[in-house]
């Protein structure tokens, strides 16, 4: 974060905070003027060589998923819930995405630790390997969310700059880690909790962990995957919900609530909860975000996510 200075680093490491940030209502985004949007996203196929004169036969197509979101049973759900709710999906084995509510922006909360953790092993591979209090600090951040080292992380990697940076090689088009100085004034919570994101964004940034790609070596994405598998019973909702035993689940949660009277005009007050990560068992392959704010409550924000959660998990069934 610009204007971060030793002194900065070592205040926001002593605030007492009531909350593990996790996210935030969406900036700029009246809650009454969203309509249930969908968007779909297929694959650019390459061109493909005309076919001889002597065979007659053509490639198979790609098999496809109708999209989820319109699934009439998730609708009728999702129009069930207050509050706002953005999704995104890709299907590893259609190679389709799939957006609910394209373009709505969200404070990321605690899933901005993920860009954290993607920006420090980046470093990493560029000649600056973690110390051994970086390697314990990231550990905690991912599996307990704990908010300090997030913080002390953020400073060690250069501050929103370097995880902007980041966002860009990694191809987020639509994130801007928060230029605030912790913590958020009238607050004890950290201000990178005010990044602002959408749900595909945060689709790319998993799936840079998940699948080989030049952002992260193999090496670095193992090391991610492997604390995002890791992460602490309590913890361990949202996009994990409704999958069978034995199903691969590597996730990042985040949750705030914010008071109604906040020096920020697009927080209506309510809760913040967001789920993203990566699924893999019984034939599905896949990675879903779902941001949500304006919650009544915590658990009502996590009930709408594994509402979403569980019912994906069963339209994506097994692919021959």
């Amino acid at each position: 974060m610009g204007g971060w200075t030793l002194t900065t680093r070592r205040a926001a490491a002593g605030v007492a905070l009531a909350f593990l940030v996790g996210g935030c209502s969406s900036p700029g985004t009246p809650i009454s003027a969203i309509s249930p949007t969908f968007g779909s996203i297929s694959p650019s196929k390459s061109p493909h060589a005309s076919p001889s004169p002597s065979k007659s036969r053509t490639a198979p197509a790609e098999p496809k998923v109708a999209n989820p979101f319109e699934d009439a049973s998730l609708v009728r759900f999702l129009a069930g819930q207050s509050g706002v709710v953005t999704a995104a999906l890709y299907d590893k084995n259609t190679n389709q995405t799939w957006v609910y509510h394209p373009g709505v922006l969200e404070y990321t909360a605690s899933i901005v630790k993920v860009e954290i953790m993607g920006t420090l092993l980046r470093r990493a591979q560029n000649g600056q390997p973690l110390t051994p209090t970086e390697q314990s600090e990231l550990d905690s951040m991912i599996e307990i969310s704990d908010n300090t080292s997030a913080s002390d992380l953020l400073y060690d990697v250069g501050g929103p700059p370097a995880v902007q940076r980041f966002d860009d090689l990694a191809g987020l088009t639509d994130t801007t880690p928060h230029a605030t100085n912790p913590p958020i004034p009238g607050t004890p919570w950290p201000a990178w909790g005010l990044t602002s994101t959408t749900a595909r964004d945060q689709v790319t940034l998993v799936k840079r962990f998940v699948y080989p790609n030049s952002v992260l070596t193999g090496a670095s994405r193992s090391q991610g995957l492997t604390l995002m598998k890791s992460v602490e019973v309590g913890q361990n909702w949202g996009v994990s919900y409704g999958v069978l035993p034995g199903t691969t689940v590597a996730l990042k949660n985040g949750w705030i609530e914010f008071p109604d009277a906040l020096p920020y005009a697009s927080m209506p007050g309510g809760w913040q909860i967001n789920s993203i990560g990566w699924i893999k068992g019984h034939g599905r392959n896949y990675v879903l975000a779902v941001l949500t704010n304006n919650d009544p409550s915590e658990q009502y924000g996590i009930d709408t996510i594994q509402g979403i959660s569980q019912q994906v998990f069963t339209m994506l069934g097994p692919h021959a």
